[in-house]
């Protein structure tokens, strides 16, 4: 009766193991071009809201400028480690993973993009911020992290 116990319990932590790996994994080939297809209208997208940014962003939406930074994530890291916008501008950033599931974060802006999408916000106070990934995406996810600084316009 014991053994039969013991044999369950090692069954299950198999099996919870298995799926939390393949849950935290990067996708093959095959399911990154159905992942590419489906982004596209899954993508995430969370805008800064508070009185302030809500002031730039007119301020920024009048004169129609928007700086687009294009970020790239692949091997646990992304293609840029520090990305510079100057305070007042409205940004949207695009993130693209290439190999699997990636995600990207400023919390200090409450800006959350999971998988491939873009976010926008309004870059309303100057400093030096951190920024990271969002999707818990393997033994390298501690490592994908990088600054975006806002200098003074």
């Amino acid at each position: 009766m014991i053994v039969k116990a013991k044999t369950g319990v090692l069954i299950l932590a198999l099996i919870i193991t298995a799926a939390i790996a393949s849950a935290c994994g990067s996708s093959n080939s095959n399911s990154n071009s159905t992942n590419s297809s489906s982004s596209n209208t899954t993508s995430n997208t969370t805008t800064a809201n508070n009185s302030t940014n809500n002031t730039k962003k007119a301020d920024s939406a009048s004169s129609g400028a928007t700086h687009e930074i294009k970020l790239g994530a692949k091997d646990f890291e992304y293609d840029q480690k520090e990305i510079h916008v100057k305070k007042g501008e409205h940004v949207k950033i695009t993130l693209a993973s290439d190999d699997g599931g990636h995600g990207f974060t400023i919390p200090d802006y409450n800006v959350n993009i999971q998988g491939n999408g873009s976010a926008e916000f309004d870059a309303a106070n100057a400093g030096t911020f951190e920024f990271h990934c969002s999707v818990m995406c393997g033994s390298g996810h501690r490592d994908m992290k990088g600054t975006i600084i806002v200098d003074e316009a």
